[in-house]
C-alpha cells in the first residue's frame, strides 16, 4: 500500500495554478489514468481550459466554483465534478484566506481499459 498526500508534492505552476503531477511520485508505475493534485490559491482562478480527456475533479480542501461555457456549479469539499471531454471549465476558489486543493483524475474517453459512463 502507498498514500499519496498533496503536501509533500512539488508543485508547479500550470494553467495560472499550481499543479503537482502524481509522475513524481516513486513507485507509482504505470496507470490507466492522469493525476494531479491542484492548489488555487485564495481568490484565485485557473486559465480556461478545454482537452480531450474526461476529467474528474474531488474536491479536497476548500469550496470550488466550477464555471462550463454559461454555466457555473458550486462544490463544497467532499464532492466530485465530472467533466467531459471538449467541456471549456474554469476552476475557482472563492475564499480570501484557505486555498482550494483538488484531486483530478484524467484519461481518454474509450480508452482500453477505461469506463466511460453513458
Amino acid at each position: 500500500m502507498q498514500v499519496f498526500t498533496a503536501d509533500p508534492a512539488v508543485l508547479a505552476s500550470e494553467h495560472d495554478i499550481l499543479i503537482g503531477r502524481w509522475e513524481q511520485y516513486a513507485g507509482v508505475g504505470e496507470t490507466p489514468f492522469g493525476a494531479m493534485w491542484c492548489v488555487v490559491p485564495p481568490g484565485g482562478r485557473s486559465n480556461l481550459d478545454c482537452h480531450s480527456e474526461r476529467e474528474l475533479w474531488v474536491v479536497v480542501q476548500g469550496d470550488a466554483e466550477v464555471e462550463s461555457g454559461q454555466h457555473s456549479r458550486f462544490a463544497p469539499a467532499g464532492s466530485a465534478v465530472l467533466l467531459e471531454s471538449q467541456e471549456p471549465h474554469v476552476m475557482v476558489n472563492r475564499s480570501a484566506d484557505e486555498p482550494l486543493i483538488v484531486l483530478s483524475l484524467y484519461w481518454e474517453p474509450g480508452a482500453p481499459g477505461q469506463a466511460d459512463a453513458g
